[in-house]
């Protein structure tokens, strides 16, 4: 005779192998979905990896979008775009597999031609100049006429060594600018209207926020004659300011990969952000500024102006990028790039015209241009460094240029990714 308990027993150990079982067949379930998307997220991440390797060659140009079989399936397609973003490009890679999906956006940056170049100074059969404190490590491109150690109000050069690395003459006139990133600023600077544009009429304020990813269409804000300020707003991305007159950037201002268009810029003291600028008549950086890498600021002179271009660096200012300075024709009036005293420049300054360095400012990187100028108390001398320091071996290994300025190679680099 069996007692009632042991039926009651028997239930309940068939519960708990009921139970058990459940939990095993869960656990190998939740373990295979787990493996599963642990392997989608491998591919992803190396498609991904893939199609960045694809959009830094230079056969892949800008302007192109494409779908790409990595190896002939649809789990490895990849959706790749390009395109020119200021003096550099910017670039899309998008993969998925079923509902899973991996992106990333990244600008991308060319290898310096010379990484050994501190200075380029045309040759105009003239010689140049060096006094006091100043310094220049690299190879120095002069004119034939040489470099000489000079007085300046009684002050010589304080050193022997004239240049601490090779000396090659130079030309008589800058390497030209990659044609194409050109064209495309010019038409940036005089077409800042293209259709899609959202332009803003002149009575109504700037967005306080605007955070557009670089994987939707650009975002364009102008706003005619009006002078745009930009105090308290905070924009980054893919955005677009221009303006036919101002654009003032205040120290409360938060700009982050974004590019302004306007005749004139003005950066205001204590600002700090990452921008790129493109100014037909002049761009101004006031005290103590810091732009972060990878910055720009660019002038390009109308060919048919009266007036001198120019990009104005304040004093104690640190600017971390490329200056610009340009013009169709040589005039009377050259472009000017002119930086202040005790600012520091990393990266690369470029003046198909002047370049005006100030006592006690420095570039780590290298200086380019037609003529050099000083100012000691109420004098100009031209093609003479005065206690300023050109040092290109202190600029970061890992700095990568444009071409706008450098050759393209057969693939450029991984510059900064975006957002």
């Amino acid at each position: 005779m069996i007692r009632s308990s042991a039926l009651y027993i028997s239930l309940i150990v068939s519960i708990l192998i009921v139970l058990v079982c459940g939990s095993m067949l869960m656990i190998g379930y939740i373990y295979k979905m787990q493996e599963r998307k642990q392997q989608h997220a491998l591919t992803l991440s190396s498609n991904v990896a893939s199609g960045a390797e694809i959009v830094l060659l230079e056969s892949f140009t800008a302007g192109r979008t494409e779908k790409v079989c990595l190896f002939g399936t649809d789990q490895d397609s990849v959706l790749l775009s390009k395109k020119l973003w200021g003096i550099y490009e910017s670039a899309t890679v998008k993969t998925w597999i079923g509902n899973d999906t991996l992106k990333r956006a990244m600008m991308i940056g060319t290898c310096l031609n010379d990484t050994l170049q501190v200075l380029y100074l045309s040759d105009e059969d003239r010689p140049m100049s060096i006094s006091g404190k100043s310094l220049i490590k690299g190879t120095a491109y002069l004119p034939k006429a040489g470099i000489r150690a000079a007085y300046v109000e009684s002050s010589g050069y304080n050193d022997r060594t004239l240049v601490y690395g090779k000396i090659k003459d130079s030309g008589r006139k800058l390497p030209d600018p990659d044609p194409v990133l050109m064209k495309n600023l010019q038409v940036l600077l005089e077409d800042n209207s293209e259709h899609g544009s959202q332009q803003l009429p002149t009575a109504d304020p700037i967005p306080d926020t605007v955070n557009n990813s670089f994987f939707n269409p650009v975002r364009r804000i102008r706003s005619g004659k009006k002078v745009i300020n930009l105090s308290g707003v905070s924009i980054t991305g893919n955005v677009v300011i221009s303006s036919d007159s101002l654009i003032i950037v205040p120290a409360d201002a938060v700009l982050n990969q974004v590019i302004l268009i306007a005749p004139q810029v003005r950066i205001e003291s204590r600002f700090r952000g990452n921008l790129q600028v493109i100014a037909s008549d002049s761009v101004t950086v006031q005290d103590s500024v810091q732009l972060d890498y990878p910055s720009a600021l660019m002038v390009l002179k109308n060919d048919t102006a009266s007036f001198q271009a120019k990009i104005a660096i304040g004093k104690d200012v640190i600017f971390s990028g490329q200056l610009f300075a340009w013009e169709i024709e040589r005039s009377v009036l050259m472009p000017t790039i002119s930086i202040g005293e005790h600012s520091l420049v990393r990266g690369e300054v470029w003046s198909q015209g002047y370049v005006a360095l100030s006592k006690s400012s420095e570039v780590y990187g290298s200086v380019s241009a037609i003529r050099l100028m000083a100012r000691v108390s109420s004098a100009i001398y031209e093609n003479y460094l005065i206690d300023v320091k050109l040092d290109k071996t202190r600029l970061s290994r890992y700095y990568l240029s444009s071409r706008l300025i450098n050759q393209p190679k057969k693939r450029g680099g991984l510059l900064c990714w975006l957002y």
